[in-house]
């Protein structure tokens, strides 16, 4: 009797096998300009079904390596990388992750057919677009902030050959979401030059060309309103660092293909971006940029992994019958594939807004939905990839099929560029301006009214409904609401989104699947109950355990 072996699941090229994404870009983007970047999209869905797996597989078995002394016990602070997971960073250049927004084909569209590409890369770069993130956010930055500074490192950024790539270093000891307490020093120089003097507790791009820091400047005063900006080489004309140290590379839950530092400034070499002051404001446009990555980082995971899952369903038998034929798995893979469609349809959005604000239209919606983007992506990307990982039985718990370790880098955009409640917070400091508010409701409404297809009927009065709970929370932001306000507002408006995405394919294509997938969605809620609990009782709860006396 021969010896039974599973043909494992395969996801193909996604461009093709990922009816969601194929369907919502078509969706997005005028036709001619999906006619247009089609042979890139595809292109990028081939390198991801076959060049790229193999480079991610090599790189992820050879992680990075701090070597802090040479033979002769010089200091040298070597880190050493795969050349597979350098060559998986060129190949992300090569195809215009990086550079497309800023060459711009498409104009206002864009960065939709960035996001395509996007979400067929990240999945099997074994973390490689880390760095091609901060590349983009930091040339998005420059030319905002600093022309004379874009004009010598925009070029080198934005190549799509021997490019270089830009870390951001924020995150110190003393302080991560709440950079007010940045403790690194400046020292002016000579010729308009600082010195940067501290430490930086997370740097994520160890093997970057050139990094954008906060300090303080010597005589500046307390919080984020001391710190100015600073550009930085990480290397010297000799190739020696720029006056920094490496004090170790993170050992991390996931990501660990990524060289992620601890190091120390000791005179670093430093000019300031924009004149001194401000740093923090104007960082704002490079974290509306990283935020919009790591919301596709996490749905980009999730289609990945749905891919395989539905595959694998059409060639794992389970008594009898293949496991696609089973009504509970039928369901259940449903419902997950209807949040990674909401996922799709709300980055998507967010892509749409940021290209919109970049070619000089408002940008209130554009702040406003990078951070709902990136908070429900994030989320929802890891509770979709568990119960994905689930769907493969032991399999999915295995090591070398590959999934716990794309289940583990998931995690990271929930940490990255701010946790949930630091996306909650900067959604209700944004809607203290009354502008914030009026524009997401008057886009929710004038959206609303222009559906028209009989299908939509009852996902009209369910958005209402939610957004008549959300207007009052809009109108009187509260601090022990602001996840609640949150997460309702990003679910109304991919509910919205998911609406209109089915009645487009009904009206495209006579298919009522995204009818569907909005009512699956919604039937897990929109907006949250409140909470009545007096602040006492939660205290007790979250923090003693102890029962409060009544």
């Amino acid at each position: 009797m021969d010896p039974f072996f599973q043909t494992p699941p395969q996801t193909g090229n996604r461009f093709h096998t990922d009816p969601t994404l194929r369907l919502a870009l078509q969706w997005r983007l005028p036709e001619a300009v999906f006619q247009a970047a089609s042979p890139a999209l595809e292109n990028m869905g081939r390198l991801a079904a076959d060049i790229m797996p193999p480079l991610a597989e090599q790189a992820e078995n050879n992680p990075p390596r701090h070597l802090p002394y040479d033979a002769w016990g010089r200091r040298v602070d070597r880190v050493e990388v795969d050349e597979s997971w350098l060559e998986l960073v060129r190949l992300g250049q090569r195809q215009g992750l990086v550079s497309l927004p800023h060459e711009d084909p498409y104009g206002v569209h864009t960065r939709i057919v960035q996001a395509g590409l996007i979400n067929l890369y990240d999945p099997v770069s074994a973390v490689a677009d880390c760095p091609l993130v901060m590349t983009d956010g930091a040339t998005c930055l420059l030319k905002e902030h600093d022309p004379e500074l874009a004009k010598q490192y925009v070029p080198r950024l934005t190549a799509r050959e021997q490019a270089w790539t830009s870390g951001q270093w924020m995150t110190e000891r003393e302080g991560g979401s709440d950079v007010g307490r940045s403790a690194t020093i400046a020292r002016p120089g000579d010729g308009g030059t600082w010195h940067l003097f501290g430490s930086k507790w997370f740097t994520s791009a160890t093997t970057a060309d050139m990094a954008l820091a906060l300090a303080r400047p010597e005589g500046a005063g307390g919080g984020s309103r001391g710190l100015s900006l600073f550009l930085l080489e990480l290397r010297q004309a000799d190739g020696g660092w720029n006056g920094l140290t490496v004090r170790r590379l993170k050992d991390k839950l996931g990501t660990r293909a990524l060289p992620t530092a601890e190091l120390d400034l000791a005179g670093a070499r430093a000019v300031p971006v924009g004149g001194l002051g401000d740093g923090v404001r104007k960082l704002t446009g490079l974290l509306g940029v990283a935020r919009y990555w790591a919301a596709i980082g996490g749905l980009a995971g999730v289609g990945h992994l749905l891919a395989l899952a539905r595959d694998y369903a059409g060639k794992r038998e389970v008594f009898g019958r293949c496991l696609a034929d089973h009504p509970i798995h039928r369901e259940w893979l449903a419902r997950i594939a209807s949040v990674y469609d909401a996922m799709v349809v709300l980055n998507l959005e967010t892509a749409w807004q940021l290209g919109r604000a970049e070619h000089g239209e408002d940008g209130t919606l554009a702040r406003l939905f990078t951070s709902l983007g990136k908070l429900a992506c994030a989320r929802q990307g890891v509770w979709a990839a568990s119960e994905l990982l689930e769907s493969f039985g032991g399999a999915g718990y295995v090591e070398d099929t590959g999934i716990p370790r794309l289940f583990r880098n998931l995690h990271v955009n929930c940490i990255w560029e701010g946790t949930s409640s630091v996306l909650a917070h900067d959604v209700l400091r944004a809607l203290k301006k009354p502008e914030t508010g009026e524009a997401y409701i008057e886009e929710v409404v004038r959206r609303l009214g222009a559906l028209r297809h009989p299908a939509s009927g009852s996902m009209r009065e369910c958005i209402e409904e939610a957004l008549e709970s959300l207007v009052p929370m809009i109108n009187s932001p509260r601090e022990e609401q602001a996840r609640r306000l949150a997460w309702g507002m990003t679910r109304t408006f991919q509910a919205l989104l998911l609406t209109e995405f089915a009645e487009w394919r009904l009206n495209y294509y006579d298919d009522g699947t995204g009818v569907t997938v909005a009512r699956l969605f919604a039937a897990e809620g929109l907006v949250e109950a409140g909470c009545d609990e007096s602040a006492a009782a939660l205290q007790a709860v979250a923090f003693t355990g102890q029962a409060l006396p009544r």
